[in-house]
Formats: C-alpha cells, sequence, structure tokens
C-alpha cells in the first residue's frame, strides 16, 4: 500500500542473522551487502543443502529463504503518528517500529527461514517492472543486485542464488486504485484505469517470477495475497451516517479490487492468502467493542489492526497501514495456505 510519508533511508534487503552468517561462510552473500535483520531461524528448521558456490567437501548448508516482494506491506511500514516514518535504530539500522515486523518477517520468523525482503512502498504493477515508487528503493535494487526494478531485482537475486528461495509472497495492485480514492468521493474514471492496468500487468509480473523460479528454483511456492479495507474506518471516524455509508462504498471498491486480484491469481495458479477474510472485511456482526463504542466486525478489526482510528490526537495521525498485530494476522492468512493442515 502507499506511504504518505516520506521514506526514510533504510536497508531494502534483509535477512536473518542465522541465514547471513551461513550465506557469509559459503562466499554467496549479495554484493556483501545484504543487512543481518533480527530473525533467528531454528536449527530443526533450517534447510539442508550445500549453497551455491559452497567448495566441495564443506559442511556448509543453506537455510530456506522467503523471498518478500511488493508494496509498503511487503516492507513492513509503520507509523509513529501517521505523518513521518519511525525513527531508526542506530544499532541495527531499521526503524524502531514495522521493521522488520512485516508480514514476510512474521511468516519467516514462524517457518524458520531467512528472509529477503524487497518490498517498497507505493509500488504499483506499473512501477515493479519499471521505475521504483521510491528512490530509496531504486537505490538498494541498483547498489546490491544491479537492478533497475524490484521485479528485475528479484530475478537478479534468484539467479545469483539458485536453490537458496523455497517460497516467494507476493502483495501488489492496491496502490494502483489508491489514487482513485479520497474520504467521499471515489473516481470511477480513474478506478477503470487502474483496473485495466492491474489487470494487463499483473499477468506479465507473475509470468516473469515465474519463469525466473522455474529455472533458479524450481521446488519454490509463490503466494499472494488480497486486501483488507483501511477505509472502513470512516464508520468510526468521522462516524455517523456519513461515515457508514462512506464504508459501504469502501467496500465495494475493495470488493472489486479484490475480486480481479484472485481471478488473475486463480488463472496463474497461484494461491491467495485470504487477507480480508482474516480482516472480516464485509462482516458486520458481531458488533465489538473499541474506542468505547461497538462497531461491526468489520470496522472493529481495522480500527484494532491498523492506524486508522486513533482514540486520540487529530484527524492527521490516522495511517492505512497495519500495525503489530494486523501484520501478524496478514501473515497468518499466508500460513493458512502455506502449511498443510
Amino acid at each position: 500500500m502507499h506511504r504518505r510519508a516520506s521514506i526514510a533511508a533504510m536497508p531494502l534487503l534483509r535477512i536473518s542473522r542465522k541465514a547471513t552468517s551461513l550465506l557469509l561462510a559459503a562466499g554467496s552473500l549479495v554484493a556483501g551487502s545484504l543487512v543481518a535483520g533480527s530473525l533467528v531461524a531454528p536449527a530443526s528448521l533450517a534447510a539442508t543443502g550445500a549453497l551455491p558456490g559452497a567448495s566441495r567437501g564443506t559442511s556448509t548448508r543453506t537455510p530456506r529463504v522467503l523471498l518478500a516482494l511488493g508494496d509498503s506491506l511487503a516492507a513492513g511500514y509503520q507509523p509513529t503518528d501517521g505523518k513521518k516514518a519511525p525513527p531508526t535504530d542506530p544499532a541495527t539500522g531499521f526503524p524502531d517500529q514495522g521493521y522488520p515486523g512485516s508480514y514476510p518477517a512474521d511468516v519467516a520468523r514462524r517457518l524458520g527461514f531467512g528472509l529477503v525482503d524487497l518490498g517498497c512502498p507505493g509500488e504499483t504493477t506499473t512501477s515493479m517492472s519499471s521505475t521504483p515508487a521510491e528512490p530509496a528503493c531504486a537505490s538498494a535494487y541498483r547498489g546490491e543486485l544491479g537492478a533497475s526494478s524490484q521485479l528485475a531485482a528479484a530475478r537478479s537475486y534468484l539467479g545469483r542464488h539458485r536453490g537458496a528461495v523455497s517460497l516467494v509472497t507476493l502483495d501488489i495492485g492496491a496502490n494502483d486504485v489508491d489514487a482513485c480514492l479520497s474520504p467521499a468521493n471515489v473516481d470511477l474514471a480513474c478506478l477503470a484505469r487502474a483496473r485495466a492496468d492491474i489487470s494487463s500487468r499483473l499477468p506479465r509480473i507473475l509470468a516473469s517470477i515465474r519463469a525466473a523460479l522455474a529455472v533458479d528454483d524450481p521446488g519454490a511456492r509463490l503466494v499472494a495475497m488480497n486486501y483488507y479495507d483501511p477505509f472502513l474506518a470512516a464508520a468510526y471516524r468521522p462516524g455517523g451516517a456519513k461515515g457508514t455509508a462512506e464504508a459501504a462504498l469502501s467496500v465495494v471498491v475493495a470488493d472489486g479490487l479484490n475480486a480481479i486480484l484472485t481471478s488473475i491469481y486463480h488463472r496463474d495458479r497461484v494461491p491467495v492468502a485470504n487477507v480480508a477474510g482474516e480482516f472480516r472485511t464485509g462482516t458486520i456482526t458481531p458488533l465489538l467493542p473499541y474506542g468505547g463504542r461497538a462497531l461491526p466486525a468489520d470496522v472493529a478489526y481495522v480500527c484494532r489492526w491498523t492506524w486508522m482510528c486513533p482514540v486520540s490526537g487529530s484527524i492527521d495521525s490516522a495511517d492505512i497501514h497495519p500495525d503489530a498485530a494486523g501484520y501478524s494476522a496478514i501473515a497468518t492468512a499466508f500460513e493458512k495456505i502455506i502449511l498443510p493442515g
């Protein structure tokens, strides 16, 4: 999803400390510059098999890696007040909130996988294969992988680390329609163009990822997602008849976006994590408490799991992105697809 604040300087590519040490031992770290994050893969879940480039006879083993692609949800953005990026922790290089607490980080942690996260805030189905949505992303892709776009960076990483990736996650498309929405209006002409863009470009993105996986990691799984509807929060703030009407309209738009995404993913045999379902989008009952009020279930979950419904402060503090619990819920939706049973 789109981020309404400038992008702070940050490492875009992250991998677990355990994965980093193993990759370094094999001489296979991308440009020697992937940044160690805070994930630690349990030894019992680390994958076996020598890394590409490891010398014969060594005992170095490669962890399984999750390659995350997409927009600010993949990147794990969270605001502090809806206006600026979280402050950066100088010890790790990561902002104090959000990074690396994205849904890919949660999934990787729970699976015991290493993580390489190429997600870029603001990314669309157009920018993903052309000029990145943010200059910081362009700089990271170019400097670390010699790539001009997120999609090219993914292909480059896969080519340089054949056999390392076991899972690719993808979220893309929300920013295509974001510009068509305002609190009280939907630009139908803009929305029609956005849907046409998604219908044309997303299949090309999937084809490019699948082609790279077929060559470099044929055993890897590609799993995508649909989206929750953050604008349901209008039923809480401003609330009343106006807010309820705006929330109902937002569900129609969200359902339309998710229908297009799901149709394309199913046509390409890509499993879809039901994030909208995890957030109870479109489910009114039971009424649930939030901020001293009883709200429809889907409104309450958006208020609890995003930054859209501040109990105090100005309306400017609202932000569409998940909080830590929201990212965990998205990860749970992925796990229901990924894990057996």
